[in-house]
């Protein structure tokens, strides 16, 4: 019996998908394609990055947050000491020409950046990304 040897950066992957072999030598029904010819996932980059010692992309859950005339759903992402902010959407509940105003502030020094909806379609934005440890988001 001929078995194959899986480089390091596929090995990392072995509970996303890699083949399983077994007792006769053979892949797993579940598998369709080798290792070596499939494109490498999101994943399994991000276990190659952790392998290297480099920090992988984390995702807060969304949150929302209202005020009397308005509501922001957001969420923080973060890779290393990068940081930015989307927001979707920024919404004027009111629609009464006031607006609403999202602020991001990139801290511990960063950008502040500030969005606005007065009424109509609501508004989605990214910040893009910034050196900072936090990012603190405001809507008034």
């Amino acid at each position: 019996m001929k078995i194959a040897r899986i480089p390091a950066s596929l090995a990392a992957g072995a509970a996303i998908g890699t083949a399983v072999l077994t007792g006769a030598g053979t892949a797993s029904a579940a598998t369709t394609a080798a290792p070596a010819e499939r494109p490498a996932t999101v994943a399994q980059q991000a276990g190659v990055a952790a392998e290297q010692g480099k920090a992988a992309v984390r995702c807060s859950k969304w949150t929302t947050i209202k005020i009397k005339g308005g509501s922001l759903r957001y969420r923080e992402c973060a890779f290393g000491f990068k940081r930015w902010v989307v927001g979707n959407p920024l919404n004027d509940t009111k629609n009464n020409n006031r607006c609403v105003w999202a602020k991001v502030k990139f801290v511990p020094k960063g950008p502040t950046k500030t969005y606005k909806d007065c009424g109509g379609a609501p508004t989605r934005f990214h910040t893009g990304v910034h050196s900072a440890l936090d990012a603190r988001v405001t809507l008034s």
